[in-house]
């Protein structure tokens, strides 16, 4: 039993984090779906006992004056409200993460020394050999801006959306693929899909 992670998940219902660990704790709900299981289990627990207090909140109704009943609907519901955004953040989550993104789409791209650019295709093999490591953050390194508006663009473009997809950034993988997309080059069709699968919601 990891009692660190169940108060890191009570936490997280509660709304009591810190902003840095809060966005900490949801990038790693993206990608672990057995952290996703154990919020969304904790989540209907804490909305049964929320039912359930409800039920005797409503029955002592009577007994409270006017304002004190005023008060105790408004602190029931603002708990109820908070699990329910919880559950529609779990529920509402995407469905693919980068990383698994990348598995199913990359391919190693022909580099045509033909076209001149000994240098430049030095760079794209050494960028995509990097990424067949696991090593994604030297390969953007490798792929400057010089490097993209080279004669091999497409090919460059197509490396960084992959090294993206690889270390799980989502938004600026969504912005390369669009990007790849609006020229309509030799990746298109690749470009669109990932693009699809990247703002896939995962629904209950």
């Amino acid at each position: 039993m990891d009692t660190y992670r169940d108060e890191q998940i009570d936490r997280f219902i509660s709304n009591e984090m810190e902003p840095e660990e809060h966005k900490a704790f949801c990038r790693e709900l993206e990608t672990n779906e057995e952290l996703r299981k154990q919020v969304k289990l904790r989540g209907l627990l804490a909305e049964a006992e929320i039912r359930e207090a409800e039920k005797q909140a409503f029955r002592a109704l009577a007994a409270h004056p006017a304002k004190k009943r005023k008060k105790l609907i408004w602190s029931t519901a603002a708990v109820a409200a908070i699990v329910l955004g919880i559950l529609f953040l779990i529920g509402n989550s995407y469905r693919y993460a980068p990383a698994d993104i990348f598995r199913t789409y990359y391919v190693k791209p022909v580099i045509e020394p033909s076209r001149g650019g000994g240098e430049t295709t030095t760079i794209l093999r050494a960028a995509s050999d990097y990424l067949i490591q696991g090593r994604a953050q030297d390969a953007i390194a490798l792929l400057t801006p010089e490097i993209l508006d080279s004669e091999y663009s497409e090919e460059a473009e197509w490396l960084l959306l992959c090294a993206y997809l690889h270390t799980n950034d989502r938004e600026k993988a969504k912005v390369t693929a669009e990007s790849i997309i609006r020229k309509d080059g030799a990746y298109t069709a690749e470009a669109t899909a990932i693009l699809k699968e990247l703002k896939e919601k995962k629904l209950f």
